[in-house]
């Protein structure tokens, strides 16, 4: 038996004791249980314990019903996260759209069949840990791809600063500020719908605001005392420079990278009253990705120490640019400035991106498993839907002997019906009896030639009609993800 850490752990929420103990009960010692006599507890347990692998809900509780938790749970996004079964005495149809609107996996009615609460609650466990680990393979391409991109960055940082001495660490910097106050715009408002994804580009692309510099000679960019009105207005030609490189590069013109990266270089001096350049934008007319990095830029070139002046520190850095003293900016970017601004000093001089953390990584992970690539947009009801399958197959079988089949897992789960257990078996040792290799060799073309539309077959083996059916995700339609079946011995 697994260890106690070894064990998947349920969550099991219901005001009646009785009700728990009994889902214990039928469900065995191999997962570990936590227990909540209401919806509020489970909030809690829940806001602590993100170990959970599954929540098995009641409707009609006292102080936050089922309904209420599966609310909260969406308002948070915590749905995505712990997959939910409802087992209730409630059977209004009503009442089971909503559970399943409400992104519920499964929907078990009471009086029910210890069976059908064993069997959908191990399909919905495995079922999820194979989703997190295809969001570990996406996580971990996400986290090493974006450590090429700071690799990238270094070396662009590097480059630049050779040329100009100030560039090396403000590139750094600003990719900093921008991921930073992008984050906490789209959490005070929802006049900007950036993603995860969205605000790493932004980010990326960032980096690339002053490559028009070098465009401009050293004697003006890294001139010790004020510039001349002759030489301020080439200094502001870097916009227009860095705009022609980037529409020069052999890229395609509308690759979002190329197209972000443009808008930065071109408008991150723009100012929001209209009196900034190159083209004297106004407002909103100026790219949000632009704007940030605009304000990003004042930032850190007023805490930084440049050839012609110290660095201020950074409390009043802050307070010159709420006072209008450097530019005119967006306000609900002064609000965002005004709480991060603290948070991103201590960034600035750690020198800590915190895109690095893993969890962010996790975020674009989630979403690129959501995307409109993926042969469903909805991820959920693909999962509901594959398990519906195997419970209807499994129901609609009066076989005592049952078996599931996980290649991606490599597990073999066994039911007997008729002794009431469940056990794992080696693949091949199952299928065994006394079968040679022509056997062996006749269901592996079997099932080499089942498709998603042909699925199903049965084979007479030695003393027992076995019947193979195939699952398919939709992921792959050229390979199946899973076998079940039935075994009837003929007499």
């Amino acid at each position: 038996m697994k260890s106690l850490e070894e064990r998947q752990k349920i969550l099991v929420v219901d005001d009646s004791k009785f009700n728990q103990e009994l889902i214990m009960e039928i469900l065995g010692e191999e997962y570990q249980y936590v227990v909540a006599n209401d919806g509020l507890e489970a909030i809690k347990i829940l806001q602590k314990d993100w170990t959970i692998d599954l929540m098995l809900l009641d409707i009609n509780m006292p102080k936050m019903n089922g309904f209420e938790v599966l609310e909260y749970m969406n308002q948070y996004r915590w749905i995505d996260e712990f997959p939910v079964i409802v087992i209730s005495a409630e059977e209004e149809s009503s009442i089971i759209e909503k559970a399943y609107n409400l992104g519920v996996t499964e929907y078990i009615q009471r009086p029910f069949d210890a069976f059908i609460v064993k069997r959908r609650v191990m399909n919905t466990l495995v079922l999820y840990a194979n989703q997190k680990k295809l969001t570990n393979v996406v996580v971990n391409q996400v986290y090493e791809k974006e450590e090429n991109n700071k690799i990238m960055i270094g070396i662009l940082s590097s480059v630049v600063g050779t040329y100009n001495k100030e560039s090396r660490e403000h590139i750094l910097h600003i990719r900093i500020a921008t991921q930073m106050l992008l984050r906490k715009l789209v959490e005070k408002t929802d006049a900007y719908p950036l993603t995860e994804s969205d605000i790493t580009l932004i980010a990326t692309a960032s980096s690339l605001h002053d490559i028009g510099k070098v465009g401009i000679s050293k004697e003006i960019l890294n001139k010790p005392t004020t510039l001349t009105d002759e030489e301020f207005e080439i200094m502001k030609s870097h916009t227009l420079i860095g705009a022609k490189m980037i529409h020069s590069m052999e890229y395609p013109k509308d690759h979002p990278l190329i197209q972000t990266a443009y808008k930065i270089c071109r408008w991150h001096h723009e100012r929001f009253d209209g009196k900034g350049y190159p083209d004297g934008l106004v407002g909103n007319e100026i790219p949000i990705s632009a704007q940030v990095v605009s304000i990003a830029d004042v930032f850190d070139a007023l805490t930084s120490t440049r050839v012609y002046k110290d660095a201020f520190d950074y409390k009043t850095a802050i307070q010159m640019i709420l006072d209008g003293k450097c530019g005119c900016f967006n306000p609900v970017l002064l609000e965002c400035l005004k709480e991060m601004g603290t948070d991103i000093y201590v960034a600035f001089r750690s020198q800590m991106d915190d895109y690095r953390n893993y969890k962010e990584a996790q975020k674009i992970s989630g979403e690129i498993l959501k995307s409109e690539t993926l042969p469903y947009n909805d991820h959920s009801q693909r999962i509901i839907d594959f398990l519906q399958e195997k419970m209807d197959f499994f129901e609609m079988s009066d076989s005592k002997e049952l078996f599931d089949y996980n290649p991606l897992i490599g597990e073999l789960t066994v039911i007997d019906r008729e002794k009431h257990k469940k056990y794992k078996k080696d693949i091949l040792e199952f299928l065994s009896f006394d079968m040679n290799e022509e056997v062996i060799d006749l269901i592996k073309k079997h099932l080499d030639e089942s498709t998603i539309d042909n699925k199903e077959f049965t084979l007479q083996i030695q003393d027992r009609n076995i019947t193979f059916h195939t699952l398919w995700s939709g992921l792959d339609t050229d390979q199946y993800i899973g076998v079940i079946g039935t075994i009837d011995r003929r007499r």
